[in-house]
């Protein structure tokens, strides 16, 4: 297994390449070690002190509960307030995202749109003549997003997401690996990755900012700042085609826990 080698020019990341395999020290859920990788020690330090929101909850806080406690309240909102989450997010303008994202897929291509939501890209994947299918943890959603778009929609869950390895072109994750576990997402990232095809992209958006934060509603966010969500993505084995900072997309109510939002695009290499 390949080792990697960090240096003081890999805070950077100018031209670092990272093969599929886990250095070493990481273990087979594809979590590191104590002594940590330059991307784990970055969230400690806070690299990025943007503040957010008042009374939001940090990571360590004694109400923050269990990492389980917390994955069931993000995913209670969702199943129920499927029908309201599905009409507030409907109007969210994704065009430019999108219009990025199939300019690197092959004609007809096959798209997972990983965290579908209500559908709303699914049907913008259709009208782009992709061959789409959606995922969703939540079944009220998953049932609305099948609705909407007439496309297959799963109910499963990042984790462990119920496809085939190199099924797909490329991968949408919009607003939904920031529901995932810091100590998860190396792992689920890896997943993902797996289910390309080689040249395959991956989009993924994620809130910008420092720590573990739950906003009024009771959905937990895991922030991350550019360098960080870079070095997660490179660890996993993808090549980073652009990170771009974006302001909140929607109200203040859904942006109030973080001040705007990291949007990605990155490619398994051949």
């Amino acid at each position: 297994m390949q080792d990697i080698c960090w240096n003081a020019d890999a805070i950077g990341f100018p031209t670092i390449r990272f093969g599929r395999q886990m250095p070493s020290g990481f273990n087979s859920s594809g979590n590191a070690p104590q002594h940590a990788l330059c991307c784990y020690d970055m969230e400690s330090t806070a690299l990025n002190s943007e503040p957010t929101s008042q009374g939001a909850l940090w990571r360590g806080d004694t109400s923050a509960g269990t990492a389980a406690e917390r994955r069931a309240s993000t995913i209670a909102y969702y199943e129920q307030k499927a029908d309201s989450y599905a009409a507030m997010t409907v109007a969210i303008d994704t065009v430019d995202r999108i219009t990025r994202f199939t300019a690197l897929l092959p004609s007809g291509g096959h798209v997972l749109d990983a965290g579908c939501g209500a559908g709303r890209d699914l049907i913008g994947f259709k009208a782009a003549g992709l061959e789409a299918k959606g995922l969703d943890i939540s079944h009220g959603l998953a049932a609305i997003a099948q609705k909407n778009s007439r496309l297959p929609v799963s109910v499963g869950d990042l984790h462990y997401p119920p496809f085939a390895p190199a099924s797909f072109d490329g991968i949408w994750a919009m607003a939904s690996l920031l529901h995932i576990e810091r100590d998860n997402i190396q792992s689920v990232l890896c997943s993902l990755y797996d289910l390309l095809v080689p040249c395959g992209v991956l989009f993924a958006s994620v809130k910008r900012g420092a720590g573990l934060v739950c906003d009024r509603k009771g959905r937990w966010f895991t922030l991350y700042d550019e360098a960080s969500w870079s070095c997660y993505l490179r660890l996993a084995g993808f090549e980073i085609i652009e990170a771009l900072d974006e302001p909140p997309m929607i109200d203040g109510d859904v942006g109030s826990v973080a001040p705007g939002w990291i949007s990605s695009l990155a490619r398994r290499p051949k």
